[in-house]
């Protein structure tokens, strides 16, 4: 099995520029976070009505444009579904940096949202049919560490740019003096086609492996069909229950203190964007990609020593280290704590979130893995890209009623989600167990059924 897939080096590479890709796409998608002021400064806008920007306006459109997607990467060529996305959000990251209304940003922010639902489905999938089963969790979870460090390569280049360039902007010759927060859009719009060009030369569309509907409620087909993925669903209820809406509830958490870490260190301490900017992309960076690769190396350590449900297991972990941080970094009373306590909280995010992809693939058949990390995406978008922004900005102004208060919003949204998640995990074990037993049995039951039929043919001839 393992010869019929690539060359590891080639693998690898794949990996490095679906990394690039993933990073650019949380590049482009994390940048306004760092820029709260200047942006309600210029339109006039209320917390809530950033939030917008940085939440729903892209979640929405993201998420209900993943589904069909999701079913194209099923059936279509992943590379060049890739390539049509990188220019497609580039663009509209470029269209965001020329917004001259509050609407102009809503569309851009929708462009994005659209052109980047195409890239997870097709990554994922990519990667599946590179690496074998018993290497995919490590593959999947370096991978998945684009995702942190393109969070904090946000912040960072966010923050360096705002301390570099003066606060009135540049004066460019043909488009006057140019604020920051507009420069900062251009430069991260620019890498998207160097890199599409990148992605269509040099990767190829692999063979799909698996292609059989290895479960036993299933017929054998090649073409799994949005009927045939909802009965899957259904059939195995419990389990998907939990392992598709877990990562949506910690998403809350997780998009929520992304989107105003900048703003709290600046009403709470004092620290403008330019200053917190680099440490809370450090921070980022550097505690989400730990907690991937932990969670990628521990996947597969589990796999390989038998673990039940080892896949699904490595989240139970990342909840417990950070459900209690999660919530008390924001209302620490000094920054150098509340830095600390986050460091934590995204570490064991880092974990807990990092095991979705690899633990739906491994309960999914091939042929509806876009459609099952569609899905996925679309509750994380919806309630956590969305909701997670938005539900703070919504306690802030109207619980609260004061901007100060940001740091209490954070943590009374934070609980919860945390609470409720950790029980997800918990109580999914077991029926996430009975699922990959049963499509393991399935799966051998297909195989052997094959071998009988291979056998009785070159019998007749």
């Amino acid at each position: 099995m393992a010869s019929s897939y690539p060359s590891a080096r080639y693998a690898w590479y794949v990996i490095a520029v679906l990394f690039a890709a993933t990073l650019l796409s949380q590049l482009d998608r994390q940048l306004p976070a760092l820029l709260v002021r200047p942006l309600r400064k210029e339109f006039g806008i209320s917390d809530t009505a950033f939030s917008l920007l940085q939440g729903y306006a892209f979640a929405i459109f993201y998420t209900l444009a993943g589904l069909p997607l999701g079913r194209l990467v099923d059936h279509r060529n992943r590379r060049n579904l890739i390539f049509a996305a990188l220019l497609f959000w580039g663009v509209a990251t470029a269209l965001f940096a020329f917004g001259q209304t509050y609407m102009h940003l809503l569309l851009a922010r929708i462009g994005v949202g659209i052109g980047e639902a195409v890239l997870a489905p097709a990554a994922y999938s990519l990667i599946a049919d590179n690496f074998a089963p018993t290497q995919r969790g490590r593959a999947i979870a370096v991978y998945y560490v684009s995702i942190a460090i393109g969070s904090g390569a946000s912040l960072l280049l966010g923050g360096w740019l705002l301390a570099a360039i003066p606060s009135h902007g540049l004066a460019l010759a043909g488009f006057g003096s140019v604020p920051a927060w507009r420069l900062a859009f251009v430069l991260a719009a620019l890498p998207a086609v160097p890199l599409a060009l990148l992605l269509v030369a040099t990767v190829r569309e692999p063979a799909r492996k698996e292609v059989t509907i290895a479960s036993a409620e299933l017929d054998a087909s090649e073409q799994a069909s949005a009927g045939d993925f909802v009965r899957y669903l259904r059939l195995h209820s419990a389990t998907f229950a939990r392992v598709l809406t877990y990562p949506a509830l910690l998403s809350i958490i997780g998009y929520g203190a992304l989107a105003w870490a900048p703003a709290l260190f600046e009403r709470s301490f004092g620290m403008p964007p330019s200053h917190s900017g680099p440490a809370l992309g450090l921070i980022i960076a550097v505690a989400g990609a730990g907690g991937t690769l932990v969670c990628g190396f521990l996947s597969d350590a589990w796999s390989a020593r038998g673990v039940t449900a080892a896949r699904f297991r490595v989240a139970l972990l990342g909840s417990a280290v950070f459900a209690l941080p999660c919530v008390l970094w924001p209302l620490m009373p000094d920054a150098r704590l509340a830095f600390a306590l986050l460091f934590v909280s995204v570490f064991g995010l880092g974990i807990a979130q990092s095991a979705a992809p690899a633990a739906i693939q491994a309960v999914v058949p091939n042929r509806m893995r876009g459609q099952a990390i569609a899905v996925y995406l679309l509750l994380a978008g919806l309630l956590g890209i969305g909701l997670g922004p938005t539900a703070v900005a919504l306690v802030t102004d109207h619980v609260f009623h004061h901007d100060g208060a940001l740091r209490y919003a954070l943590a009374c949204t934070a609980a919860p989600a945390a609470l409720f998640g950790l029980w997800l995990i918990g109580s999914g074990v077991k029926p996430y167990a009975r699922t990959l037993a049963a499509l393991h049995a399935a799966q051998q039951r297909r195989s052997i059924t094959k071998t009988a039929a291979e056998r009785k043919c070159s019998a007749a001839v």
